[in-house]
């Protein structure tokens, strides 16, 4: 769980409502289907109130 607490520190580039725009995310998890690599997911809140998932890393 160390290794994903780097990620919150980070800013993303998001899309919010057709603009790109940097954010930190709210949280942080990682996503590890069955028999495949796992990545990381961020979730980030836009500031007109959105929330949007996305892709912010590869697990090693």
């Amino acid at each position: 769980m160390a290794e994903l607490s780097s990620y919150m520190e980070k800013e993303y580039e998001v899309e919010c409502d057709g603009q790109i725009v940097k954010l930190k995310p709210v949280k942080v998890w990682m996503l590890a289907p069955k028999g495949r690599r796992g990545v990381i997911i961020g979730l980030f809140k836009c500031p007109g109130g959105k929330v949007v998932r996305k892709a912010i890393g590869k697990a090693e």
